[in-house]
């Protein structure tokens, strides 16, 4: 017995170490993303305005609202939040606790700050 390979151990421990390591866009940036693309395509006048859109794509007004919002957030907060990257199964930070928290400014510098604090509570992983 001593003489036998188990053929593909190796492979598939490189496997399991590769997907330990994957990282995803989190799901707060991929909210912000189609909030991009959304304001686009009511630039090119696809849609008339956030309520025909809404009723179009059949979100509530309400639910448009909230996503548009996400493009009031700070330029760098923004090109910051498109990084952001997890691990399967990990959000660090929720769209409601960004709107909630940083979003209560419209101030930039202020925003600044409330996503400084945020970043330093929570493990963002930012690639760079």
């Amino acid at each position: 017995m001593s003489g036998m390979v188990a053929f593909g151990t190796k492979s598939r421990k490189r496997a399991a170490a590769a997907r330990a390591e994957r990282r995803y866009p989190a799901r707060v940036a991929r909210q912000l993303a189609l909030a991009h693309a959304l304001q686009r395509r009511v630039a090119s006048g696809e849609f008339a305005d956030y309520a025909d859109m809404a009723r179009s794509l059949g979100f509530t007004r309400a639910r448009i609202t909230q996503m548009m919002d996400l493009l009031l957030l700070a330029a760098d907060i923004q090109e910051e939040i498109l990084f952001l990257e997890v691990a399967p199964g990990a959000q660090p930070i929720s769209e409601r606790a960004l709107r909630d928290g940083v979003l209560k400014s419209l101030d930039w510098l202020e925003q600044r700050r409330r996503w400084a604090e945020i970043a330093r509570a929570s493990i963002l992983y930012l690639p760079r």
